[in-house]
């Protein structure tokens, strides 16, 4: 769910079309100017708290150099130091580049790919209706 989530927020920031020019998980042949979300593994479960810790990264192709770094960095703008973001039912506590972005390769069409990692901290935040229904609304303050 990370990959679609950071899609749609970063389709929503303008940075481009899932399935257009974003892509999830996989970098496909064409077009050839787009960029790619991938999963990685981040740092281990914590033992007290249900959060999580994944890895992200972002790969930016163009038949551009400079093309290409610029739509890395535009992307990283938008993502490095976003926190306390809901993004559908996930709880993003903070999303922070782990470095600059970097060529990854030029491949067999002289197309450059750079990217970059991110740390994400998240939680899913359980917000069925069900779970609050016996909650009043002086416990549902104290809770926050």
């Amino acid at each position: 769910m990370m990959l679609k989530e950071i899609g749609t927020y970063l389709q929503g920031q303008g940075i481009g079309t899932l399935g257009t020019d974003i892509f999830l998980g996989l970098m496909p042949d064409e077009p050839d100017n787009c960029i790619a979300l991938f999963e990685y593994a981040g740092s281990p479960p914590d033992l007290h708290w249900e959060g999580e810790y994944p890895g992200l990264q972002v790969r930016a192709r163009n038949k551009s150099y400079a093309a290409a770094r610029t739509k890395i960095e535009e992307t990283m703008k938008k993502l490095h130091g976003l926190h306390e973001q809901m993004l559908s039912g996930t709880r993003y506590l903070l999303i922070k580049a782990r470095g600059s972005p970097e060529i990854l390769k030029r491949d067999n069409n002289n197309r450059v790919e750079l990217f970059v990692n991110f740390d994400v901290i998240k939680e899913e935040i359980d917000l069925a209706w069900d779970n609050l229904r016996d909650i009043t609304w002086g416990d549902f303050i104290k809770r926050r």
